[in-house]
């Protein structure tokens, strides 16, 4: 036999065993697990939200004070953002979520806990969209880049060097209420079926 063949037979059984790999569960017990809250049981577990939902993450422009870059965004930036054409209509809900210093100390325990398995996501900034579908978010987002008012102010206090990165898809609501008219609720706050502290000590 000769090297060519030889390297050929490792190749392939190495690709066998890679098939093997992929096709074994990389959970042991994810079809025989026993559900505490069967609405989460596997074929009934989907509570998606009706709503296509879009997170664009950035930051802001270098030389910035935070406490300008977190005002700006609020008040100047965002009443640009509402004025964009058929804001109300190609997108139904618009949410500011701001990262600033003392929430990233705020969180040095559990980076700590995790031993560095977790980490602070590099953003100062994440605007979060909801829309009827991708299209309609597209098309408000094709608006907003016609709009040079907002692309103006955008270039002056967001970091374009490092740009938006966008991440798009559904929520699965599993716990708490669903945004109003807009899904179903997930598993409720209260509910009884709940590890809360102290209540299984009363109990006993």
């Amino acid at each position: 036999m000769s090297t060519n063949d030889t390297n050929d037979d490792a190749a392939a059984a190495g690709a066998a065993t890679t098939t093997t790999v992929c096709d074994a569960s990389p959970c042991p017990n994810h079809d025989t697990h026993q559900y505490h809250f069967n609405e989460l049981s596997l074929g009934t577990g989907s509570n998606e939200q009706p709503y296509f939902r879009a997170l664009v993450f950035f930051n802001k422009q270098p030389g910035l004070t935070d406490e300008f870059f977190h005002s700006h965004w609020k008040s100047v930036h965002a009443d640009l953002t509402m004025q964009v054409q058929d804001t109300g209509v190609n997108v139904v809900r618009y949410v500011q979520f701001h990262q600033e210093a003392q929430h990233k100390l705020a969180m040095q325990p559990l980076l700590e806990a995790s031993g560095g398995s977790m980490q602070i996501a590099p953003y100062d900034g994440c605007a979060e969209f909801h829309a009827e579908s991708a299209e309609k978010f597209t098309a408000f987002m094709k608006d907003v880049y016609a709009a040079s008012h907002l692309v103006g102010c955008g270039k002056r206090f967001v970091d374009l060097v490092k740009g938006y990165h966008v991440m798009v898809g559904y929520d699965n609501l599993i716990f708490g209420p669903a945004v109003p008219g807009a899904g179903g609720d997930g598993i409720a706050v209260g509910d009884s079926r709940l590890n809360v502290s102290g209540k299984r000590d009363e109990e006993e």
